[in-house]
């Protein structure tokens, strides 16, 4: 049952990913936003080449979404896991969890359902990681924004 896979625990050093807004980058960048909560994925599941990508499989489609399917691009947070503990499988009543939320969120521990989406867990507000690295991700590029180090964003030299 795919059900099993998706319950596995985050194991520490696991690659994480979460999509972020655009307007939520410079609140990271410039240290008034200092936590990563909500819906993350694997890197290993979530490696997309095109912003669509993303808004499809992680079903950023819903309600109020600040996504859009035709997006030049997307912003994402990487990091490691540290521990286990923070990821939380988001099953519905039905398969035994407490999850109540509107669609795209399907209850199953997957996005799109357990037949075509990838792995998803939620966290509750946790600091950024050190390590934590953001990257703009436009149609085959991910280009490489800053790592947090553990106090301030670190961008590359030249960078804006």
């Amino acid at each position: 049952m795919r059900q099993v896979e998706a319950a596995t625990a985050i194991q520490p050093g696991t690659l994480m990913q979460k999509v972020i807004p655009p307007r939520l980058v410079e609140p990271y960048l410039t240290g008034r936003r200092a936590i990563i909560c909500g819906f993350v994925y694997r890197l290993a599941d979530t490696s997309f080449a095109h912003p669509a990508d993303y808004y499809r499989t992680l079903g950023l489609a819903y309600e109020g979404s600040e996504y859009a399917a035709d997006m030049a691009e997307v912003y994402v947070l990487r990091w490691r896991a540290l521990g286990t503990e923070s990821y939380q499988v988001p099953y519905s009543a039905a398969l035994g969890g407490d999850w109540a939320l509107q669609p795209p969120f399907t209850g199953t521990g997957y996005t799109g359902g357990q037949e075509f989406g990838v792995a998803e867990f939620y966290t509750d507000p946790v600091p950024v990681p050190v390590g934590t690295e953001m990257y703009r991700v436009s149609p085959g590029v991910d280009e490489f924004i800053a790592r947090f180090d553990g106090q301030v964003w670190l961008r590359p030299a030249g960078g804006s």
